[in-house]
């Protein structure tokens, strides 16, 4: 694989930033992994700063450096893979033969949604925009023109959330909109409940309201808003980490 196509895999800005992460998943991860499963984490966080986030090391090397068995050193890198901190790169050698895959520290930032985007929205979840301001709160009258009652909805659905999309959305679409709050969520691992982080949850969907009213929508609105949530999460995820001096300055390996 030529410098040019492995400097595009560079998933961090600098090495701070990859710190960071890992220390983050240290954070909520550590007593989950074992000892050989940490030590193979800390030789590929110390051979990835090149190339921010970027390893080049092999199972072989990774063996030897470590002491660990080749079995600990795979069951170690499935285990980082399967909680969404690596990702394997296959490389491809200038003779065409495949050669060992490289390491790919990845940042907790996932805007897709599969799961979304390959559902087929029928009429009745078609979302019809309404022309009052995305910042004004949706009353009783505009409700009641949507001829539905909302204490239909789920419990677990927040008041506030409810009161919001009422105007914009048919009721089965804002239980999808908060699947979609809730979906998001579960990747993050938050300080809070969900409740918690609904002040922000209804801004993204009134930037959402925007985007759609300006015609910046291309796909559905539900993928649209996904995306949003997420970039949201994220945000608030970094600043509860940097909030949390432990995260930055604790030594989360040797602990």
């Amino acid at each position: 694989m030529k410098i040019q196509e492995i400097s595009k895999l560079q998933s961090f800005t600098n090495k701070q930033n990859m710190d960071l992460r890992v220390r983050a998943f240290l954070f909520h991860h550590k007593a989950e992994l074992s000892a050989g499963a940490l030590d193979v984490l800390k030789f590929i966080w110390r051979h990835s700063v090149k190339y921010p986030g970027v390893s080049f090391a092999k199972n072989e090397t990774i063996e030897k450096k470590t002491g660990r068995s080749r079995s600990t050193v795979i069951r170690a890198i499935n285990t980082f893979v399967e909680k969404g901190l690596l990702k394997r790169v296959p490389a491809t050698r200038p003779n065409g033969k495949r050669g060992v895959n490289i390491l790919v520290i990845l940042p907790k930032d996932e805007t897709s949604a599969p799961w979304l985007e390959k559902e087929d929205q029928k009429p009745s979840e078609k979302i019809n925009i309404k022309p009052e301001s995305v910042e004004e709160k949706a009353t009783p009258q505009t409700a009641q023109k949507r001829d539905f009652d909302t204490d239909y909805l789920p419990s677990y659905i927040p008041k506030a959330f409810t009161s919001l999309t009422q105007a914009f959305l048919p009721i089965d679409a804002i239980c999808s909109a908060w699947k979609s709050v809730t979906h998001a969520f579960r990747k993050f691992q938050l300080n809070y409940p969900v409740d918690h982080y609904i002040e922000v949850i209804n801004r993204t969907f009134k930037q959402s309201i925007f985007a759609q009213k300006k015609g910046m929508i291309k796909k559905t609105f539900l993928g649209y808003f996904y995306g949003g949530i997420v970039q949201t999460f994220t945000q608030v995820y970094r600043n509860e980490v940097m909030e949390d001096p432990s995260t930055l300055y604790y030594d989360w390996l040797n602990a």
